[in-house]
């Protein structure tokens, strides 16, 4: 592959990434992209750029932490943003030669570990969790409301039960949402400071190659048990519902990436049918996805195709 199509299938992935942490995103979506940012600039950049690395993290860090109207949801997010920007930047110090994904799942275990013990006080789960209902609620109301202003009247209250529906399940979903698109921004904070700080090597890999630790498995398998032995929506089997759709997203993409080796990459024609699939029936499509990608955790389907593909040559 030619310099230039690399560079090209770079921002591909950042532009996938910022979709991602966009759609999963409950609240503001470029929050943590921009404090990761910010941060790595200053802590990691490069000397010969010293004005640009003083005058950009100040302008973002001016624009994210303006207090406009600084509610409990602003607070929380700010806070997010910081307690997991300080795990990747820690862990990048700390492990400069481990890969983007190990160090970001890491700090979203770390992170997620650390929120939950100061949140443990005083009934700060259940403030911050009407904080963020609320949020999600007013959304949703957002939404249905700019139905209504496009002359789409009729369209707003038959999906009014929907939304309501979704906001519901996004309330409870929250946490998990919240790490995935935490660390789809971390990528693309991590992308954005690589190429600005002048640092070697690629900044994130192509999806083909995308895979973690096979031991998390366990954790997917024990977000499926806690979810079917007590209620989904509450307690443990809410936690259990949290791990099994965090887990869920990394092996849809997982078996994305599976797919992308055993078909031999993606043409026109496949991404225009693949498109229309997920358009059609993108439950199915997520659920294949994330199948194919748990079986990879036991089976290591690509590592197998390679093999065949080396012994048939």
């Amino acid at each position: 592959m030619t310099a230039a199509a690399s560079e090209g299938r770079g921002w591909l992935r950042v532009l996938g990434l910022v979709a991602a942490a966009a759609g999963f995103a409950v609240a503001q979506p470029f929050v943590v992209m921009v404090v990761a940012f910010a941060i790595l600039t200053v802590t990691g950049g490069n000397e010969q750029r010293f004005l640009f690395l003083l005058v950009l993290p100040l302008y973002a860090f001016i624009a994210v932490f303006y207090p406009g109207s600084a509610g409990g949801a602003w607070y929380l997010e700010r806070g997010w943003a910081v307690l997991i920007t300080g795990w990747f930047v820690s862990l990048t110090m700390l492990l400069p030669g481990r890969g983007f994904l190990v160090r970001a799942l890491a700090s979203v275990a770390g992170a997620g570990g650390s929120a939950v013990l100061l949140l443990a006080v005083d009934g700060g789960w259940a403030q911050a969790d009407a904080i963020m209902a609320a949020q999600i609620e007013a959304s949703a109301l957002a939404s249905l409301e700019l139905l209504a202003a496009l002359a789409l009247t009729g369209a707003a209250a038959e999906l009014s039960d929907a939304f309501a529906r979704a906001a519901e399940i996004q309330g409870v979903l929250f946490p998990a949402f919240a790490a995935l698109s935490s660390v789809a921004a971390l990528g693309v904070a991590w992308w954005a400071h690589v190429q600005t700080a002048g640092l070697p090597g690629p900044a994130l890999r192509p999806l083909r190659e995308f895979r973690f630790a096979d031991p998390l498995i366990w954790v997917f398998i024990s977000g499926l048990a806690l979810m079917l032995v007590a209620d989904w929506s509450a307690g443990w089997g809410r936690l259990g519902t949290n791990l099994l759709t965090f887990m869920g997203g990394l092996y849809i993409l997982r078996g994305a990436a599976v797919f992308l080796v055993l078909w031999g990459g993606v043409s026109v024609g496949t991404g225009i049918l693949l498109s229309l699939a997920v358009l059609l029936a993108a439950p199915f499509v997520a659920l294949g996805a994330m199948l194919i990608g748990v079986g990879d955790s036991w089976l290591d389907l690509r590592s197998r195709a390679t093999r065949k593909i080396g012994e048939s040559a």
